[in-house]
């Protein structure tokens, strides 16, 4: 909030900058520049999706607001601060600056350009700075801890094995809110996750879509993968970025990467006891069907969830049609899980002393149940 607050002037000196009414050329019909009509115009054409601009737009602005210097004033703050955009950039006649890039670092960067990834990274950091006002600060550290010991405590409350649902529990209890997010900045989404840090608490923002847990339980667990082992600094965001082969890359994919080869074992140590499970078939064939009755049955005495028993088969072998297939066939019906894990976020928010812009905020970028 350090830097919002740098670059913001104060409401008096935005009120004597909006009241110089200029006619933008070009602009259908002279619309003037201090207009909400044309702040969306700046927004759209910086290339921000609609959703991602209402959800920005505070639920107080009216139409009656448009005549009020300190009104437009306040707009373009409130508007800055949840799209992460540089308040200045909104209240001059400037194209609008995100405020974050340099603090993010990104995996799997492909096509993405700079604007693009500033975008990613302010938007995940002003989602990150609304929960923080919403939320239970950080109590416990997260930070060295082992997979093992965290599986172990786990474990030892009477899990079979571990799930989302406990990935989710857990990392709300180190104080670490997870959410999903269901509006982005772009058109196209591209994030898979993101883990940002505002001061010392650490945020895991969700972004790959499923309908089966165990995808998004090992996500879930990489992220906090690089919060444990310390690869997110201070103020300092990581972005995993979504790729058409993230799902079917053979290990070893991410082998120049160091930090991404130590999360995944880390994960992989915390979901199944091992940094790197080998799951095969006994006479090297398996069927979809087969695969899920085995992973059922063996999840128990395995202490591995089955749907990442079928991951792990897809990793190990490359058959991925047989381990998404099998997937399908573990759990009882396909259920968006997004819905699960923002569900219990909303149980968590608002404990603190809730600011209703945040909440409206979250209200919007997350679907959520009603948190008041």
């Amino acid at each position: 909030m350090g830097r919002f607050g740098a670059s913001c002037n104060s409401t008096r000196r935005s009120d004597r900058r909006l009241r110089a009414t200029v006619a933008r050329p070009g602009g259908s019909g002279g619309q003037p520049i201090d207009s909400a009509a044309q702040l969306r115009a700046q927004l759209k054409h910086l290339g921000l999706a609609d959703p991602a601009i209402e959800a920005a737009w505070p639920r107080w602005w009216s139409d009656d607001a448009e005549a009020s210097p300190s009104a437009q004033a306040e707009l373009r703050f409130g508007v800055a601060r949840r799209l992460g955009l540089d308040p200045g950039s909104l209240l001059a006649d400037d194209e609008p600056r995100f405020l974050w890039r340099e603090e993010a670092r990104f995996k799997r960067l492909a096509s993405e350009n700079d604007v693009e990834q500033a975008g990613i990274a302010s938007f995940g950091r002003a989602v990150a700075s609304a929960l923080a006002s919403v939320a239970t600060p950080s109590q416990v550290d997260l930070s060295g801890w082992t997979a093992q010991d965290l599986r172990g405590r786990l474990l030892k409350a009477g899990r079979p094995y571990v799930a989302l649902e406990d990935l989710v529990v857990l990392s709300w209890s180190f104080g670490i809110p997870v959410v999903h997010l269901r509006i982005f900045p772009w058109a196209q989404k591209r994030m898979a996750a993101m883990t940002v840090r505002v001061g010392k608490q650490s945020f895991v923002l969700l972004a790959k879509d499923a309908l089966y847990p165990a995808w998004i339980a090992f996500y879930l667990a990489h992220e906090l993968a690089h919060i444990a082992l310390g690869h997110v600094d201070v103020d300092q965001a990581l972005v995993d970025l979504e790729t058409e082969e993230r799902e079917t890359e053979e290990r070893g994919a991410t082998a120049d990467d160091d930090e991404e080869q130590a999360a995944d074992a880390w994960a992989l140590e915390l979901l199944t006891g091992m940094p790197s499970p080998t799951v095969t078939s006994a006479d090297g064939t398996a069927s979809a069907r087969e695969l899920a009755r085995v992973a059922l049955a063996s999840a128990p005495e395995l202490g591995i969830e089955p749907g990442t028993l079928a991951l792990c088969f897809g990793y190990s072998t490359g058959q991925w049609g047989v381990a998404n297939g099998a997937i399908s066939a573990i759990y009882d019906q396909p259920a968006p899980v997004w819905q699960a894990i923002n569900a219990f976020a909303a149980t968590q928010l608002g404990v603190t002393e809730p600011s209703p812009d945040a909440l409206d905020f979250l209200d919007d970028v997350l679907e959520l149940p009603s948190v008041r």
